[in-house]
């Protein structure tokens, strides 16, 4: 298979990687970028072998596959170096009359494939004649070539073990109802027996819309640091749910043994709902804040700064120690949770206390029908298995907070009084179709432990 680049910079640590599906190259791919990501596109099903030394260079990996590439990528990519994977359109078992294509029609494919079934074939992939024009521009297709890239992935499923296939993160499998390649309900057959994936169905044919999907999964900081800098004025009155949550945690924090007057680290402080709450236990010398909007001063400390960053990129290079890391309500927007919790464990000092907060899988499930994807939320299980990597006496504690409206109109405009409708650009909601929504329902999750001793 072969690897191009869209995009490369020598400091970027995170990539964004496509594996795309038979028959097409990069042309299909839209023009996207992301600040701070590189992205890379794998094709061609000639040679079902990859050289994956590339990704040794990033911390960061967000795999999307498409079509045949969910099996390629399943067969090809180590597991170990993805921080979340995608399905797209495509399943583990490519040619199957239950969680793939029928097996007919994949043989029917391959055995009457010529330069007008090719044209049909992505008439259907592309799911109209205008889409076909835009983006099939590659001339004279290798019929053969073609034929053999089929007969590879058939031998590839057919002829190895299944302890062949990697354990990628599949996160989410994103479904278009109108998929005329692989049948819908196949789809969400195979993966509704993958109990950790998420299935998201969208409008649409089997061609995607890569460039919503990439931005429903991949926090834009710059527009949810606009958002929540917008709600600043509001955000206190108005996060009830927050506020509450910012309670727990500090009454969780209280029940620990700390030094008197520890050195602090809080990420995503905000308006400081969670920071007045824990100074009336915690003491500290000096304090660091840092947020990707303006902040502060909270003056709970004698000496105080901040930095008005990505916190995820900020502590990669910020080598300082602190006695505790705290955070609420903040790293839900992160792209690599696991890795931000353990790059907190090397820069706690020994015995050093991590606090932090986030959501659950759920939380506002509410307004699921109405946005094109949640968050992406980790389990309570999730957050202990990580934490356990690095840190002792810890906690995990789940929690529910419901939150009353008297309208939709009140519920919107909570949304945003307090910035957390996120960066996705969605369809747009409907206040009609939503007039029979009156609450929201938060899935706090609280996590603490205590740096391992060496």
């Amino acid at each position: 298979m072969k690897i191009e680049f869209l995009t490369r910079q020598p400091e970027n640590t995170r990539l964004i990687l496509i594996v795309c599906g038979w028959s097409t190259g990069p042309e299909v791919i839209p023009d996207i970028s992301i600040k701070g990501w590189d992205m890379a596109i794998i094709h061609d099903f000639s040679d079902l072998e990859i050289d994956s030394s590339f990704l040794n260079s990033y911390y960061t990996v967000y795999l999307y596959a498409w079509s045949l590439g969910v099996f390629a990528a399943s067969r090809l990519i180590p597991a170990d170096k993805i921080t979340c994977a995608f399905a797209i359109n495509g399943t583990l078992s490519p040619a199957d009359d239950n969680k793939g294509i029928p097996i007919a029609i994949y043989n029917g494919t391959l055995s009457t494939l010529d330069e007008r079934n090719l044209k049909k074939f992505r008439l259907r992939m592309y799911g109209d004649k205008q889409m076909l024009e835009v983006f099939d521009k590659t001339g004279p297709a290798d019929i053969e070539g073609l034929k053999k890239q089929l007969s590879a992935i058939l031998d590839l499923q057919f002829t190895k073990e299944d302890s062949a296939i990697k354990e990628l993160p599949w996160v989410r499998a994103y479904i278009s109802r109108d998929d005329r390649i692989f049948p819908p309900a196949n789809q969400k057959n195979a993966w509704e027996m993958e109990p950790d994936t998420e299935i998201v169905e969208l409008e649409g044919h089997h061609y995607p819309d890569f460039n919503a999907i990439i931005r429903m999964t991949i926090a834009d900081t710059e527009t949810v640091a606009h958002r929540f800098h917008k709600a600043a004025d509001t955000y206190d009155t108005h996060a009830i749910a927050q506020y509450s949550s910012a309670i727990k945690l500090a009454g969780l924090l209280g029940e620990r043994r700390f030094p008197s007057f520890p050195k602090i680290l809080e990420i995503g402080c905000g308006t400081g709902l969670f920071t007045r709450e824990y100074s009336r236990i915690v003491h500290p010398s000096k304090a660091t804040f840092v947020d990707i909007t303006s902040t502060g001063p909270f003056k709970i400390a004698d000496d105080e700064e901040y930095f008005i960053e990505d916190a995820e990129k900020w502590i990669e290079r910020n080598h300082q120690q602190w006695d505790m890391i705290l955070s609420a309500s903040a790293i839900q927007w992160f792209a690599d949770i696991p890795r931000f919790l353990h790059l907190c464990s090397e820069r706690l000092r020994a015995d050093g206390i991590l606090a932090i907060s986030t959501f659950l899988p759920g939380n506002m499930s509410e307004l699921d029908a109405y946005r094109p994807a949640p968050l992406i939320y980790p389990r309570a299980e999730e957050l202990r298995k990580w934490l356990e990597r690095d840190y002792d006496e810890i906690q995990v504690i789940e929690d529910e907070i419901r939150v009353e409206f008297k309208s939709v109109r009140e519920m919107l405009m909570h949304l945003k009084h307090t910035g957390v409708g996120g960066s996705a650009q969605g369809p747009g909601i409907s206040v009609k179709d939503m007039a029979h929504l009156n609450s929201l329902t938060y899935r706090p999750v609280y996590a603490l432990g205590r740096k391992k001793k060496k």
